[in-house]
């Protein structure tokens, strides 16, 4: 009885640092809590993600039934949908706040929109197809 509990223990202490790198590797627009009666489905609707956007953001160790939740389960809630309202084909000189200012949306609009783009938008390349989402967004 007594190797059990050692064993259990770092059973469970395995499964809380995987949760904790699925979290930290992937780009949360917020953490949800898992209750009782909660399902993929419901969660997914909630943040208006879809149900294998949630799952993908979750696995593991969420499986791809999303059949293995359990209360206290931590999940990442995976950015919604962005729509777009036009493209813009990226041009010599152009930066971030460039093309930002042209459309009235901040560059953290126009980053969330395009996820190649990195942190410093020191990436972009001419030609590229950016996605322009609304104002709103």
């Amino acid at each position: 009885m007594f190797l059990r509990l050692p064993l259990f223990a770092a059973v469970a202490a395995m499964g809380a640092i995987l949760g904790a790198n699925v979290l930290a590797q992937t780009s949360c627009q917020a953490t949800y809590t898992v209750v009782s009666g909660d399902n993929c489905v419901a969660i997914a609707a909630k943040f208006n993600v879809t149900f294998d956007a949630l799952v993908a953001a979750n696995s593991p160790p969420v499986n791809a039934q999303c059949s293995n939740l359990f209360v206290g389960q931590k999940l990442c809630i995976p950015p919604a949908p962005v729509s777009c309202v036009s493209q813009y084909p990226v041009k010599a000189g152009d930066v971030c706040i460039s093309i930002a200012n042209q459309f009235g949306i901040t560059t953290a609009q126009l980053e969330a929109a395009n996820s190649d783009i990195d942190p410093l938008c020191d990436n972009l390349q001419i030609g590229e197809i950016l996605c322009i989402p609304s104002a709103s967004s």
